[in-house]
């Protein structure tokens, strides 16, 4: 939940916040009293930071005077380990922590045309009758041009059903991968370094950007799989379990609970951590409803016998 508080202080600080924005974020504010003690939090660092910075400003005003060219660098070496050691360290932690948190997704949703937050999902009607929807924390870029159509995933998944227009073919870029169909419906998911192309209906074909791998044509039921800019594999997918977010849902079969703790905090503001490493490979197999993250906490603590605590309110131990 901090994250997405983080996030929505940046963006309706920000100069093209207008009215749709902040009648948007009064809807997740409203959402539950999880979404309100994080957007408090995220005020209180900030309120705890805005005081150490005023005092940066106005002593590096009052040292604006003339100083000797010979010991100019010494004497704002010198300042800013001075101010640096009258920031309050519970601050300077916060704000370190804060960096770590927010620097790519936050920096990704300024670039970003259209983004989405944890847990949120959306659907975007493009100008060229092509349709994308969002899963959760999720942000993309669109250009669409005369002769190409251009989707830049920046982190998450999209589901795309691109109108069929064969002098414009549609290009979705995701990290060095890319995907080209001319009309088609197909999923892209972008994970740390690896990315999957998965189809559903026509002919995708992916390869890498500086085509250093052949191009894979899929068809439908296939997904291509790329890791750190290379082609890992071509191999089937129950699109039933992998599209399943579509309806609301996570499918886990079989699935090691560590993967299964990796998918399921992409759909939450506080994050689960297994804190006993024997867990990580115990199978599980359960439907989920994405807008209903603690189902989840309370399923696992009844059929796998463990304990969730919660800390900080960021973080949900389980263990």
């Amino acid at each position: 939940m901090f994250a997405a508080a983080s996030g929505w202080f940046f963006r309706l600080r920000a100069d093209n916040a207008d009215k749709q924005q902040r009648e948007a974020f009064v809807a997740w504010l409203n959402v539950s009293p999880q979404h309100a003690a994080a957007w408090d939090a995220v005020q209180l660092l900030f309120a705890e930071l805005e005081a150490p910075a005023k005092a940066l400003r106005a002593e590096h005003a009052g040292d604006a005077g003339p100083t000797p060219s010979r010991n100019l660098h010494s004497a704002n070496v010198n300042r800013r380990k001075r101010l640096l050691v009258r920031i309050p360290a519970a601050a300077a932690a916060s704000l370190l922590l804060l960096a770590g948190v927010l620097q790519s997704d936050w920096w990704q949703n300024r670039q970003a045309d259209y983004h989405t937050v944890a847990g949120e999902q959306r659907r975007i009607a493009l100008a060229d009758d092509s349709t994308v929807v969002l899963n959760t924390d999720t942000a993309l870029k669109v250009s669409l041009q005369a002769n190409q159509r251009r989707v830049e995933l920046l982190r998450g998944e999209a589901y795309f059903q691109v109108a069929h227009a064969a002098e414009r073919p549609f290009w979705v870029i995701a990290g060095d991968t890319r995907a080209k169909v001319t009309g088609t419906e197909f999923a892209v998911k972008r994970a740390a370094a690896e990315v999957s192309i998965s189809v559903a209906e026509g002919r995708v074909e992916t390869s890498t950007v500086r085509n250093t791998d052949p191009i894979l044509a899929l068809a439908p039921g296939q997904t291509a799989v790329y890791r750190d800019g290379r082609a890992a594999g071509l191999e089937p997918v129950d699109l039933s379990r992998s599209l399943a977010w579509q309806q609301g849902r996570i499918v886990f079969v079989q699935t090691p609970l560590a993967e299964a703790v990796e998918e399921l905090n992409r759909y939450r503001g506080d994050k689960l951590v297994l804190t006993d490493p024997a867990l990580a490979r115990r199978p599980i197999t359960a439907v989920f409803a994405v807008d209903r993250p603690d189902d989840a906490v309370s399923a696992l603590e009844q059929t796998l016998n463990v304990r969730a605590r919660r800390l900080a309110g960021f973080w949900v131990l389980l263990g």
